[in-house]
Parts: C-alpha cells; structure tokens; sequence
C-alpha cells in the first residue's frame, strides 16, 4: 500500500512532466486537490524522478531487454549496450553487465563462452524465458521481479549465520 507521501510525490512529479494539471487551488489544508489528465501514456504509467523526468534506468533495462531478443543468438555485453544504444540515450556496457549478471541469476540469459585472454564472455537469451515486453526489473542485485508475471524469479538467499 502505497503512503500519502509517496502519493503527492507521484503526482508532483506527474505535474512536473506534464502529465496532469492542477485544475483548484487549496485555501485550506483540508481541500482536496483536483487533476486533470493531459498526457495519456496508455497502458503503461510514466516512470518518473522527482523533477518529471524520465527515470533513464527504467528505459535503459527496457531497451536492453528488447534488444537481447532482436539480436537473437550470441552477444557480449559490450555490444549489447551499443546495439541498445540511441543518440538520445547511451547504455553503459556497465549498465549492461550488471543486468545480464542478474538476469543470468534469474535463468533468463545464459553465459555460452567464458572469457579468455583475447575474447570476453558470450552470452545467449534464452527464448522460452519470455515472459512478456515489460523488462524485468534488478531489485538492488538481491531479487528479480518480472513485472509480466508479477513475480519475484529470482531471489538472493539470506545467510542466517550472519545473525
């Protein structure tokens, strides 16, 4: 359940990027506010930081996830980042490599060649794994949620003998 705090810091964030409008003004701290929609996204809500823009992880993980089943066969993640890649937005092959590293985890790329001195790693998404178009989503490397499923896939095990 979501608090009234992140609620209103949603909705500032929705003003911010032109999503929705003010359409009252509060004299008191118990009015409501009303919005209107502006900006229809369909099916899919915008993803946004404090400022209304655009969180560049969401669409970084959504570009690379669509590219790994484009490309089909084999890629390292140098040239899944560059292949993922816009004038707009570049992909960091770091970015990629921690996607990949977590998405080996959750079974849904497998590694196909280690690397050697002269060739990194190789690796392959695994097709029967597609689960849909939403990317499914790294939780600090401690857990895979796949949004198409609305499951955690994969989780980090606790070790108890740390307590």
């Amino acid at each position: 359940m979501a608090t009234l705090g992140a609620i209103q810091h949603y909705i500032n964030a929705l003003v911010k990027g032109g999503y929705v409008e003010r359409i009252n003004t509060r004299s008191k701290c118990n009015d409501q506010q009303h919005f209107r929609l502006i900006r229809d996204c369909g099916i899919e809500y915008p993803r946004l930081n404090a400022k209304g823009e655009p969180i560049q992880r969401d669409l970084c993980t959504e570009a690379l996830w669509r590219t790994m089943r484009i490309v089909g066969g084999e890629f390292t993640t140098r040239e899944l980042a560059v292949q993922a890649s816009t004038p707009e937005r570049a992909i960091a092959h770091t970015t990629a490599s921690v996607y990949i590293g977590q998405l080996i985890k959750a079974g849904y790329v497998v590694k196909v060649k280690a690397a050697s001195k002269k060739s990194p790693p190789r690796y392959r998404f695994e097709p029967q794994r597609y689960s849909g178009p939403r990317p499914p989503v790294v939780g600090r490397n401690t857990y895979v949620y796949d949004p198409n499923l609305d499951k955690v896939v994969w989780q980090e095990e606790m070790n108890h003998d740390d307590f």
